[in-house]
């Protein structure tokens, strides 16, 4: 009995220690390093029985995301963000207020400081649900605005890899907020949804896409002829791939999509890196040369048993680790046969609804002066499709953002200016209710 006792004190206090945290709540403020700050709010609450937190910035468009190993104790609060690297914050916590200090590997150490707030009055809904496409669930969030009436809506669709909602979770409030529908989801594998993305092709990928915008069509506060897509990445390059697929889509905004091959375009991307990583021209030339040989099997199919005698001729090279090619098995072998070939310019050429495209100028990733290029070539000469808008973001990079330079004064990497109030004006203009 009196283990009992003791067993049912343990759990009340530990329930009241949770209750009583000083941090539970929502909080305004800044985080300063080197005297440049930055607007955050950070969000503590109890779910599960265990002290969570999240993180939000409207200028590195974040909303929600959740914090690691949050621990709270005698007044101290200590929890990561996991950035790259990951920051850690060291804090103490007063009635009002949370005062301390972000760490992270290789920037020198700044301060947060958050003073207790009210949360935000948001003026749309979200329903969290799900979908089929084909044999795999996918699971979705619909932000739905408040008042009454039907609107335009976007479906968001993935970057490369395993990639869920909250990569467009804060651009979604941000449309919702202005009074466009948005959905967004987990790719299939990530978070609630089922299947696998690594043994999909992009063809699969689309149809998750399609099936998305017909389940928008069961909302009544969606105008079912003002359903378009949004695409960053691997997403804004599948976006004539999915516009292609159905006349329910009304328009396409692709966000530093690639205008070529998958395979051209890997090519770039790795030289433009193993340049900025101090390579010399030779040594550039040597690892490309290599890496272009596993790429090349790895789009064909063709000629995995020279991989071997590629891996032992390069093996000692110091770039190699830089280019390596995976181990035999490794689920890209599979996945790169699908993509490696893929062409998004035999799609943009079929496209006849209105287009957006956005590039960063700085984007080392994608020769966007090129894919700028050919999709106008294809949109206009080909679609006969003049329905094209276009910009190049200063300074972006390839996610749209401005960060410094190595050489160049701290300051918080940032949203471009602006950017996310051009498509939403863009959208509204386009498609009037």
């Amino acid at each position: 009995m009196k283990r009992i006792f003791l067993l049912i004190t343990a759990i009340i206090y530990g329930h009241l220690a949770l209750s009583q945290n000083k941090n539970v709540g929502y909080w305004i403020g800044t985080m300063n390093r080197e005297g440049e700050y930055m607007e955050v709010s950070f969000e503590f609450k109890i779910l599960n029985k265990q002290l969570a937190g999240f993180f939000y910035s409207s200028s590195q468009r974040a909303s929600g995301i959740p914090l690691d190993n949050v621990t709270y104790s005698r007044d101290s609060l200590i929890f990561q963000l996991m950035t790259e690297p990951v920051s850690l914050f060291k804090c103490k916590v007063s009635n009002d207020s949370i005062e301390g200090q972000i760490i992270q590997e290789g920037f020198s150490n700044g301060n947060l400081a958050l003073i207790k707030s009210q949360p935000p009055i948001k003026n749309f809904s979200t329903i969290d649900t799900s979908f089929k496409s084909k044999n795999v669930l996918i699971a979705c969030r619909i932000y739905l605005p408040k008042i009454n009436g039907k609107f335009p809506a976007v479906v968001f669709m993935h970057g490369s890899g395993g990639e869920g909602m909250f990569a467009n979770q804060y651009f979604a409030e941000f449309l919702a907020s202005k009074g466009i529908v948005s959905l967004i989801q987990d790719k299939r594998g990530v978070g609630k949804s089922t299947g696998d993305w690594k043994t999909a092709n992009f063809d699969d990928l689309a149809n998750d896409h399609m099936n998305a915008i017909n389940f928008l069509k069961k909302f009544k506060k969606v105008n079912h002829k003002q359903i378009g897509i949004y695409g960053h990445s691997q997403g804004g390059t599948i976006a004539p791939l999915v516009a292609s697929k159905s006349k329910d889509i009304a328009f396409v905004i692709a966000a530093s999509g690639i205008g070529d091959t998958i395979f051209k375009q890997d090519l770039y991307r790795t030289e433009n890196d193993l340049k900025s990583n101090g390579f010399t021209s030779v040594e550039v030339q040597e690892a490309i040369n290599y890496y272009k040989s596993w790429l090349e099997i790895a789009k064909t199919g063709i000629g995995f048993e020279k991989l071997d005698s590629l891996n032992q001729l390069s093996k000692n090279k110091k770039w190699f680790e830089w280019v390596e090619a995976p181990s035999k098995g490794h689920w890209l072998w599979k996945f790169y046969l699908h993509i490696g070939n893929f062409n998004s310019l035999n799609y943009w050429k079929m496209i006849k609804i209105p287009v957006f495209l956005i590039y960063g100028e700085d984007d080392q990733i994608e020769d966007i002066r090129l894919y700028i290029q050919n999709i106008d070539k294809a949109l206009i000469n080909q679609a006969n499709n003049k329905d094209l808008t276009q910009i190049i973001l200063p300074k972006a990079q390839h996610n749209l953002c401005v960060s410094p330079e190595k050489n160049e004064k701290f300051f918080w990497w940032h949203i471009s200016p602006g950017y996310l109030d051009i498509i939403a004006s863009w959208i509204l203009y386009r498609f009037k209710n």
